[in-house]
């Protein structure tokens, strides 16, 4: 009989490029190579109080009671595959991939089943080399003690679930974070605000305004009709006196800062720091100007 659903956090990650290491060490070696990543995988899920369910070729697949121990599990894996693994360390690098979702999932002997796995499952095939991802849901299931360093990536469509998953990066790598904390720290001295200025017209991002979007469609709060700018374009966030500016564009958004090279974000996310020109779909010498978005942050 199957038991009644539960909240839990399921996390899948897999061997990148497995395929190269047999290649590279034949099917014998190459075995016992995978199974001593597969062993270290299983080793910091169950320190991270987590239950392996099962492995699906190169792949572990993980149970959590919370979206916190996930979170801490897959960023562990990720810095411990940093260790270099002996018969495979003079050929290339191993790296893994892992996305996790917290949802309800139905836990039936040995196995689990549910939209949680599902989602989980498509996330880490969605996931690049030494990429953690997972959904806004999941993170807003986070205590505020280990609320990750994020980055948006994109929305994006699951088969078998109706509404597209928000998806995010959890930042695990100590020079990204180490990037991010220092722009904390700096943003804590004083309130912080981001004024935008386009056709004569400005925006706060403050205290009391913490997020708004620019689009072509007239729901956005700041309203550029032009053909190659999509519906809902882009949108930035205030996080605690960070400004942080998510592409959600088909064209892309173009940063320029004064002080600095041209940024292009597409699907992804941009810190926005100084002054400078934000330009939706199109580069600064091919745009019109009545469309050009002025930046300060202040």
């Amino acid at each position: 009989m199957l038991r009644q659903p539960k909240n839990r956090a399921v996390l899948f990650a897999d061997i990148c490029k497995s395929s190269q290491i047999y290649e590279a060490l034949g099917d014998r070696n190459a075995r016992e190579v995978v199974a001593e990543i597969l062993n270290r995988l299983t080793d910091i899920t169950v320190g991270n109080n987590g239950r392996v369910i099962k492995t699906i070729g190169d792949a572990v697949m993980s149970i959590f009671d919370s979206a916190d121990n996930a979170s801490d599990a897959a960023k562990e894996m990720m810095a411990a595959m940093g260790r270099d693994f002996s018969k495979i360390a003079d050929t290339f690098p191993v790296h893994i991939h892992a996305g996790f979702h917290h949802g309800t999932v139905i836990m039936d002997k040995n196995d689990v089943f549910g939209d949680a796995v599902n989602i989980a499952s498509r996330l880490a095939d969605y996931a690049k080399p030494k990429q953690i991802v997972t959904t806004k849901s999941t993170i807003e299931a986070m205590s505020e003690r280990s609320t990750p360093l994020i980055r948006y990536i994109s929305d994006i469509t699951v088969k078998n679930i109706s509404d597209p998953l928000v998806v995010y990066e959890i930042l695990w790598d100590k020079r990204e974070v180490t990037t991010i904390m220092d722009h904390q720290r700096f943003s804590s001295i004083k309130p912080r605000k981001l004024e935008l200025t386009v056709k004569g017209q400005a925006v706060v991002l403050d205290e009391s305004k913490m997020s708004l979007t620019i689009g072509r469609m007239d729901y956005n709060d700041i309203v550029i009709n032009f053909s190659w700018v999509s519906r809902s374009h882009v949108s930035i966030e205030n996080r605690k006196g960070i400004f942080m500016l998510a592409d959600k564009s088909s064209n892309g958004t173009y940063v320029y800062p004064d002080d600095g090279e041209m940024k292009f974000v597409l699907r992804s996310e941009h810190l926005l720091t100084g002054e400078g020109l934000i330009l939706l779909g199109m580069e600064k010498d091919s745009e019109d100007k009545n469309t050009m978005i002025r930046y300060c942050v202040k």
